[in-house]
């Protein structure tokens, strides 16, 4: 979970998020560069989190009933739909708009579920998880917040120049997008790296 989240899921946020003035001029198996990231980042989420959820059943043999239980069903749920309301392109305008709105609002409240989790599932006794993974997590969610802070910094200079209504163009700063993607994407591996490690010597 910790690798689906913090790293694979974190990234296909961003990339869909501030990189649709990115790469205008490439594509990757005739799609968009920032469509064929995001959803190979976001494919990766989903079938770590599928089997993750797998194992768990088979480990416990069974559901307890818990708050880190329960936000963990709740967040497959709403991971499980996400494929399907991205791949669905209805030819009305005004029903399209509608799934996009809806894919991306489930998205974020999976994030958020899926996180919030994470909390909860180092509070479980029977997970045997050192306290100090709270700030193992946190660092990593703090440099997911650091980089859409940076993010909005440069869209927010890009708008000021105006060189966003150019559609066949990069958007302005597309070079510090670029570095500060590559920066977030080292950082969010470290720590998932060293959460992984630390959990499995715990």
């Amino acid at each position: 979970m910790v690798v689906a989240w913090l790293f694979f899921n974190s990234l296909g946020n961003t990339v869909a998020r501030y990189f649709k003035k990115t790469w205008t001029n490439k594509q990757y198996f005739g799609i968009p560069v920032w469509i064929f990231y995001h959803r190979v980042y976001m494919m990766a989420c989903w079938t770590l989190t599928c089997a993750a959820i797998i194992c768990i059943f088979i480990d416990l043999e069974g559901f307890e009933a818990h708050a880190h239980s329960i936000v963990g069903l709740a967040t497959f749920a709403l991971v499980f739909v996400q494929p399907i309301l991205g791949l669905m392109r209805p030819p009305q305008q005004q029903a399209r708009s509608a799934i996009k709105i809806l894919h991306s609002l489930l998205g974020h409240a999976a994030y958020i579920l899926a996180v919030t989790n994470m909390f909860l599932g180092v509070g479980l006794e029977s997970a045997h998880i050192s306290s100090d993974m709270y700030g193992l997590v946190g660092g990593a969610l703090g440099v997911h917040v650091l980089a859409h802070v940076a993010f909005n910094v440069l869209e927010y200079l890009t708008r000021r120049k105006g060189s966003e209504l150019d559609v066949n163009k990069d958007a302005s700063f597309s070079r510090w997008r670029k570095t500060i993607l590559m920066v977030q994407m080292i950082a969010l591996y470290a720590f998932a790296i060293v959460n992984v490690v630390y959990v499995w010597r715990v």
